[in-house]
């Protein structure tokens, strides 16, 4: 299956670099890359539906838009869009930021290009892809910021698991599962489950929780006494 991509980085170096990457990944296509956020807008905004990437790779920090900026824009104006930021920086706060503004994925820029790619197929495939430390980190944040917060319990019954959520026996365990920043493939393992089966229930885990990202779901079960 193809899957189209472009690239929003300030930085010439790295942008050719990437255009020489891609093409070690052939169901991986760049179909654009862009310079500044301003740039990109304009460019997605113009470009055929037939043509549009699945996934945007933005850097968080552009010249006068930063990347969380563009990233509100674009998900206005292309919400089917996926945004998957890259940086240099482990800033927990930015990358709360970030997922508020709608992205979905986050990567540090020393991750190998391997890795990058293999958050490309995830995001592609429904999940949200976050580098282990900054993954932590977001967690981390969440936690304080809803400590700050009433606590908000809800008692989960071990034999049946009864929620508000209706979240089965299974779902909430792969629920604590992704608080604790584990990968679908690591949850497919340890429960000894098909990757596609971990991918539908984590569809269904967002249905009830009414959300659409991972950092959500994340939010929802630690306000709301999940786990």
């Amino acid at each position: 299956m193809e899957i189209r991509v472009a690239l929003v980085e300030d930085n010439s170096s790295l942008r050719k670099n990437f255009r020489q990457q891609f093409t070690f990944y052939p169901e991986i296509h760049l179909v654009a890359d862009y310079a500044t956020g301003e740039a990109a807008i304009e460019g997605l905004r113009r470009m055929a539906p037939s043509k549009l990437p699945h996934i945007v790779l933005m850097d968080i920090e552009l010249p006068k838009m930063s990347g969380i900026e563009t990233t509100i824009i674009l998900k206005e104006l292309l919400p089917e869009i996926e945004i998957l930021m890259l940086t240099v920086f482990e800033n927990s706060e930015k990358v709360f930021q970030s997922v508020q503004a709608g992205a979905s994925g986050y990567f540090l820029k020393d991750e190998s290009f391997d890795e990058i790619m293999n958050g490309v197929r995830e995001l592609h495939n429904g999940g949200a892809p976050m580098s282990p430390t900054i993954a932590q980190k977001v967690l981390t944040l969440l936690r304080k910021k809803t400590a700050k917060e009433p606590p908000k319990r809800i008692h989960i019954d071990e034999s049946d698991d009864p929620t508000e959520f209706s979240l089965t026996s299974r779902e909430h365990e792969l629920l604590e599962g992704l608080v604790r920043g584990e990968t679908y493939t690591t949850l497919a393992e340890k429960f000894f489950l098909s990757p596609h089966t971990v991918k539908t229930h984590i569809k269904n885990i967002y249905k009830k929780l009414h959300v659409h990202s991972r950092a959500m779901a994340v939010r929802v079960a630690l306000e709301k006494g999940l786990v």
